[in-house]
């Protein structure tokens, strides 16, 4: 068996083959251009991975802005006098606004949502940025029903569901929810910008919110949106700008009033 193995050695070396192994510097050759290979490899798969997580970020920044605008447009769309909905006898009720208040940051309107027939009268809607840090709020939206579906002389309603003594009835009769987390107000650019019937903008008279006289006026409402998540792949804020023209200038102009 020696004498095989022998004979078998011979041949081999006689070929050139030689079977004592990888010697150090090959060894370390290798595990050099190995190291290399793992070190892109994880680059890579690193900066995918990254990427991915942005992408996602911001697409959720997206669908979150985009879910809140459409559903202030749709009711904000629903806009209406309580006028148009019943027979006002008196002046007082003929005279009520649409709106019932209108600033940058805030505004309340009457609603003719989810009011087939008149059967439960126009909804007090509410929206609001309510401030959540420094530079950050979410949007509010406030929803509450008259307290009877049968208006009194001077028109429909509506208790103050956010009183501390508010009954337990009151407060049920408002549904509040919240429609987007995030939204910046550190901006230049206010979040509610109204315009008239002539496709003015209206500068609020004195501090944040329009006058009586300009709320006659509103036509049409820019809403924008800078949305910001806290996830922390997010990359910046998510800008959402959509012009909200109200459908039947009646809900908002008085009679004699250019449209």
């Amino acid at each position: 068996m020696t004498g095989l193995v022998r004979r078998w050695r011979e041949r081999t070396m006689d070929r050139g083959v030689d079977d004592r192994g990888t010697t150090l510097a090959e060894l370390l050759i290798g595990m050099t251009i190995f190291s290399i290979l793992m070190a892109a490899v994880t680059t890579m798969a690193v900066g995918y991975h990254r990427v991915h997580a942005e992408n996602v970020a911001r697409q959720d920044q997206v669908d979150a802005t985009r879910t809140a605008s459409e559903r202030l447009t749709k009711v904000i769309r629903t806009v209406v006098k309580p006028s148009q909905l019943i027979s006002c006898t008196t002046s007082v009720c003929s005279e009520i606004d649409a709106f019932v208040s209108a600033s940058s940051t805030a505004m309340k309107f009457y609603a003719n949502l989810d009011n087939a027939g008149n059967a439960v009268g126009p909804r007090q809607v509410t929206y609001m940025l309510d401030p959540t840090g420094a530079g950050e709020a979410r949007l509010v939206e406030r929803v509450q029903v008259p307290d009877s579906a049968t208006p009194g002389a001077n028109g429909y309603t509506y208790c103050d569901a956010l009183a501390a003594g508010a009954s337990a009835a009151c407060k049920g009769r408002m549904t509040t929810r919240v429609l987007v987390e995030g939204v910046r107000t550190d901006g230049p650019v206010a979040t509610f910008v109204y315009f008239d019937n002539a496709g003015q903008r209206m500068t609020p008279a004195s501090g944040a919110a329009l006058s009586a006289a300009q709320i006659d006026q509103v036509l049409s409402i820019e809403l924008t949106l800078r949305v910001r998540s806290h996830d922390r792949n997010s990359t910046g804020p998510t800008t959402y700008i959509q012009r909200i023209l109200l459908p039947n200038s009646q809900a908002v102009l008085r009679p004699g009033e250019d449209e």
